[in-house]
């Protein structure tokens, strides 16, 4: 089953609602060692023309309560940690982050057990010619604060951080 396409130059993506590989550590060998030419439809592939491409580029990933922002951007930061980190503390700062942020920034809603309840900005920094990470800076914007203060509807629950208290 096919979760992404391309429309024009925009990749498109319908989440599944079970695990189908997408972000495997197989599928992200593939998608790292093709070089040029044209690839079939997924996160990586677009990851990867950019990186090949050079130069500034930014990737908007949006949509809907439950639509897997959170886990494409997991796997957006794991696939550039692993494939293209300029040393190995880089790397584990990137992939260990992801944790902390959704510690703070998740709760679970009706919808979702790991809802992001907060908008962030990513920027990933790279040296060189060769796309090495050197780093990342990230701004969150519009955390929901009724979430730490307030009645939250049944079935939901504040931050996750708090329960790890």
């Amino acid at each position: 089953r096919e979760i992404y396409t391309w429309v024009g130059s925009v990749l498109v993506s319908v989440n599944p609602y079970r695990d189908v590989g997408a972000f495997a550590e197989e599928t992200a060998a593939r998608y790292a060692s093709t070089l040029g030419g044209a690839q079939a439809p997924h996160l990586f592939s677009l990851v990867k023309a950019a990186l090949d491409e050079g130069g500034r580029h930014a990737l908007l990933i949006t949509g809907e309560s439950g639509a897997g922002k959170t886990e494409a951007t997991r796997a957006v930061l794991h696939f550039l940690a692993r494939r293209h980190a300029a040393a190995d503390h880089v790397r584990d700062r990137l992939l260990r982050s992801t944790p902390v942020l959704e510690a703070f920034g998740n709760a679970q809603t009706r919808q979702n057990a790991n809802s992001s309840r907060f908008g962030k900005f990513i920027e990933v920094h790279f040296a060189g010619d060769h796309a090495a990470v050197t780093g990342a800076t990230l701004q969150p914007y519009m955390l929901e604060a009724s979430r730490v203060a307030g009645d939250l509807p049944e079935g939901e629950r504040t931050y996750h951080v708090f329960y790890l208290l």
